[in-house]
């Protein structure tokens, strides 16, 4: 016995334990989240956050996942953390397929399309990929055919030596890096707008435009002006947003463009204002200029200060 040192074993797996420990919780930490935070998004009990991020439990396939969305980072990035705890594999004959991730990510195949093309669980993709379990022989030839490889250069491309490098990240987009900037979650954020996640995660992408009335919310979530949140989603401000452009005659179009900016309609503006939907209709097509008393209202419905808008008159 090393009378110096009667648990070093045990502080070696500490020292290995803490290190894995370091790099799941720094990641959620980065983002501001808390372990109630993460494990309300991806659907768990907090303490399984805290059990994985001790490694004193292993997510399986499915959690791995929503962890690798809910931080923002790669599938086998999340599964590297879990990789040195799980118990190895019984060894077969077979090939090893470390080189395996980066033939799938060049052919732009997930693991889940894989796995059902070769006819195995997405999980022994994975167990394959991080060197766990060989690849058996007769799995070969349906894998070569999955990547658009013939089966000799499949087994020629698993055997040479091979260093596995991250997959790069696309560019974060302006939408995305506001969020970053205010260290919310997109869950969190997805909440202060009042849409899901998913509607939240598509307008990051580029991939639609939200409405006025979310980007508001937006706004005030990432303590950013307006302008800038509706730059950021692909959307150029109406001038008439900015008070320092506003001249005599602008009012109709200035009533307008605040009520819509704000998320009202012409009944709820209405109902701010103490005047009837048709008054608001009237304003707004310039067909009647409000009384003194209902432009003090408008500024007090659009948190103007008072006589703000005597420059649009």
């Amino acid at each position: 016995m090393n009378l110096r040192n009667p648990g070093g074993i045990r502080w070696a797996s500490r020292r290995k334990a803490t290190t894995v420990t370091t790099l799941l919780r720094s990641e959620r930490a980065r983002r501001g989240l808390r372990a109630t935070d993460l494990a309300q998004e991806i659907g768990v009990h907090p303490m399984s956050i805290l059990r994985w991020e001790r490694r004193e439990r292993l997510p399986g396939p499915v959690h791995i996942h929503a962890l690798a969305r809910a931080l923002e980072l790669e599938p086998a990035h999340v599964a590297g953390f879990f990789d040195d705890a799980r118990p190895a594999a019984p060894g077969t004959a077979g090939h090893r397929g470390q080189a395996l991730r980066g033939l799938r990510w060049r052919a732009s195949v997930s693991a889940a399309r894989l796995a059902a093309e070769v006819g195995v669980p997405a999980s022994t993709v994975y167990n394959w990929e991080a060197g766990r379990a060989q690849i058996p022989a007769e799995r070969i030839t349906a894998l070569a055919e999955a990547l658009g490889l013939s089966a000799e250069e499949l087994v020629a491309r698993l055997a040479a030596p091979t260093t596995v490098l991250g997959r790069p990240r696309p560019p974060m987009g302006p939408l995305r890096r506001l969020r970053h900037r205010a260290r919310l979650s997109q869950a969190r954020a997805a909440a202060a707008a009042g849409v899901d996640r998913h509607a939240l995660g598509q307008w990051e992408r580029g991939a639609g435009t939200p409405p006025l009335s979310a980007i508001r919310r937006l706004a005030s979530a990432y303590g950013a002006p307006v302008a800038q949140v509706a730059r950021a989603a692909g959307i150029e401000p109406p001038h008439l947003l900015d008070r320092a452009r506003w001249r005599p005659g602008d009012l109709p179009g200035v009533i307008r463009t605040l009520r819509e900016w704000a998320g009202l309609t012409q009944g709820e503006l209405a109902r701010r204002c103490g005047c009837s939907t048709a008054a608001v209709r009237t304003w707004e097509s310039a067909r009647v200029v409000p009384s003194g008393r209902m432009v003090a209202r408008l500024e007090l419905a659009f948190g103007l200060p008072a006589g703000a808008l005597q420059a649009a008159l």
